[in-house]
C-alpha cells in the first residue's frame, strides 16, 4: 500500500491565497483551463457580476462555452464564440500561450479557437464589463477581446465600427447562428437584414435602415455605434454629433444592468435589469428595432406567416404546411403539396381552403381585376401554377410557391385561398 504524504499545511495555505488573489482581480493564467460539468466554477469578474466559462443547456449534457451575468437566476448569456459551437460534457476550454483560448471535445479535437496568430500572452482577463480579453506579454497589448467579436449582444463601453456585425442566433435555446444580423455599414448605416440561410451573405435589402449616411457631407456620416457607460446606445458620427438610438430619458436612474441584444425572432432590444431586485424580475426593454417587424415582412420564413403579439413577431406555417425544422418556429415551412403542370392535371382533384387576413404581398405572378371572390378561386383552381390565390377590394392576386413576406393582419379585409389535393390531409391552421 503506497504511504500517504502529508501536504505542508504552511504549503497549502500560500497556494490558496495565491488562487483567490488570481481570481480576486479577474485574471486567468495561461495554462489554465475549464471543464464542461454540471458543477465547474467559471472565472469570474472581480466583482463577480460575470462570468466565463461552460453553462449547461437546459439540463441536458450539453455545454455551451459563454460569458454571462453571474448575478441574476437566469445567468444571461451575453457572449459565445461564432456559431455557438455546443459541445458535450468532458470538454474543455485551455488558455494556451501562442494559441489564445481553444475549445477541444472529449476527445481532444478541437473546435474553437480564439486566436491563431502566435502572439504571446501574458494572461486573459474577465472585465467587470463583461468582456474578457487576451493581454499581450508586454502587459498593454490586447491580442484578442470578446468586445472585438461580438455574439448577439452589446454591453455598455462596447463599440461597434464600421463593418462590424453581430448576428441573432438560430433560436433561444439554438446558440448557432440565426437568420437576422445588424452591421454598420461603411456608408455609416445601421441596419438590420435577413442572412441567406446558404451563402450566410447579408440580403441587401434591410428591413431597418438609421439612415445615418450622407453622400453629400461624408463628415455627417456614422463612423461607430457606441454604448455608452449610462447605458444609452448611439451612433457617432464623423463630425462628432450623436444620433441618439436610446430615446432620451427612457434609461432608468440607478444601479441596472443593460444589454441591446439581436434576438432570435429579429428584433434588435434594449434591455434593463436592477443589480439589486427586491422581488423576482426580469429583463424589462428601454428601446427597440423595429417596433412591428411583420410589417417589413421579414419576421419569419418562406411560406411563413407572422402575427404581432406585442412588439414581437409570432410565426405560424399556414394550413397545408409544416415545419422544415421543427425546433425553429420562425424558419420555413414546407409545403405538403407543391402545385404541377405535369400532363394530368385536373382541377376537379383540386379545392382551396380559405384563410383570412392572411397575406404573402410580392409572391404574385399574375393578377386580375375586376375580380370577384367565385372567379378568383375558379381561376386558381384551373391555373396549374396557382398555389394560392388573394383576394382584396375586388383583385385577384395568384402566387407560386414559395410564398415569402407572409404576415396576419385582422385590420386588413384580405381572403387567401391555398390550394390542396383532395386526397392530402389538411392539418388545422
Amino acid at each position: 500500500m503506497a504511504a500517504v504524504i502529508p501536504l505542508c499545511p504552511g504549503f497549502l495555505t500560500i497556494f490558496l491565497l495565491c488562487v483567490a488573489a488570481q481570481q480576486a482581480d479577474g485574471s486567468v493564467s495561461v495554462g489554465a483551463s475549464l471543464t464542461a460539468t454540471s458543477n465547474a466554477k467559471p472565472w469570474l469578474s472581480r466583482s463577480g457580476e460575470f462570468a466565463f466559462g461552460f453553462q449547461q443547456l437546459q439540463g441536458n449534457n450539453i455545454f455551451l462555452l459563454s460569458i454571462w451575468y453571474d448575478e441574476i437566476p437566469d445567468k444571461t448569456i451575453i457572449w459565445y464564440p461564432k456559431d455557438g459551437p455546443m459541445v458535450p460534457r468532458g470538454s474543455k476550454v485551455a488558455l494556451i500561450d501562442g494559441r489564445g483560448l481553444v475549445l477541444t471535445d472529449p476527445q481532444g479535437r478541437e473546435v474553437w479557437t480564439s486566436v491563431s496568430s502566435s502572439d504571446y500572452i501574458a494572461y486573459g482577463l474577465m472585465n467587470d464589463t463583461g468582456n474578457f480579453v487576451l493581454v499581450g506579454r508586454d502587459s498593454s497589448t490586447i491580442i484578442w477581446d470578446s468586445f472585438g467579436n461580438p455574439a448577439d449582444t452589446m454591453l455598455p463601453t462596447q463599440i461597434l465600427a464600421k463593418g462590424e456585425k453581430i448576428n441573432s442566433k438560430t433560436s433561444r435555446t439554438n446558440f448557432s447562428t440565426g437568420r437576422f444580423q445588424l452591421r454598420l455599414l461603411e456608408k455609416g448605416n445601421l441596419v438590420l437584414n435577413t442572412i441567406d440561410r446558404f451563402s450566410g451573405e447579408a440580403s441587401s435589402d434591410p428591413y431597418y435602415d438609421s439612415q445615418t449616411d450622407d453622400d453629400s457631407n461624408s463628415t455627417n456620416s456614422g463612423e461607430k455605434v457606441v454604448f455608452d457607460e449610462t447605458g444609452y446606445l448611439y451612433i457617432l458620427k464623423r463630425n462628432g454629433q450623436r444620433f441618439d438610438l436610446t430615446p432620451k430619458y427612457a434609461v432608468p436612474s440607478g444601479e441596472y444592468y443593460h444589454r441591446a441584444t439581436l434576438d432570435s425572432d429579429g428584433v434588435f432590444t434594449q434591455y434593463y435589469y436592477p443589480k439589486n431586485p427586491k422581488r423576482n424580475t426580469s429583463w424589462e426593454v428601454v428601446w427597440l428595432v423595429p417596433t412591428n417587424i411583420c410589417q417589413t415582412g421579414k419576421g419569419c420564413g418562406l411560406n411563413n406567416v407572422c402575427t404581432l403579439d406585442g412588439n414581437r413577431p409570432k410565426c405560424e406555417c399556414p394550413q397545408g404546411f409544416s415545419l422544415l425544422e421543427p425546433s425553429y418556429p420562425n424558419g420555413d415551412c414546407d409545403p405538403d403539396f407543391v402545385p404541377s403542370c405535369d400532363a394530368g392535371y385536373v382541377e376537379e382533384q383540386f379545392d382551396l381552403t380559405e384563410l383570412n387576413n392572411i397575406d404573402w404581398p410580392g409572391s404574385d405572378y399574375a393578377s386580375i381585376y375586376p375580380s370577384n371572390v367565385e372567379s378568383c378561386k375558379i381561376s386558381c383552381l384551373k391555373d396549374c401554377f396557382c398555389a394560392v390565390a388573394i383576394y382584396r377590394d375586388s383583385q385577384c392576386w395568384k402566387k407560386q410557391l414559395p410564398l415569402s413576406n407572409g404576415r396576419k393582419d385582422p385590420s386588413k379585409l384580405v381572403k387567401a385561398f391555398l390550394k390542396f389535393r383532395k386526397r392530402d390531409h389538411r392539418p388545422e391552421y
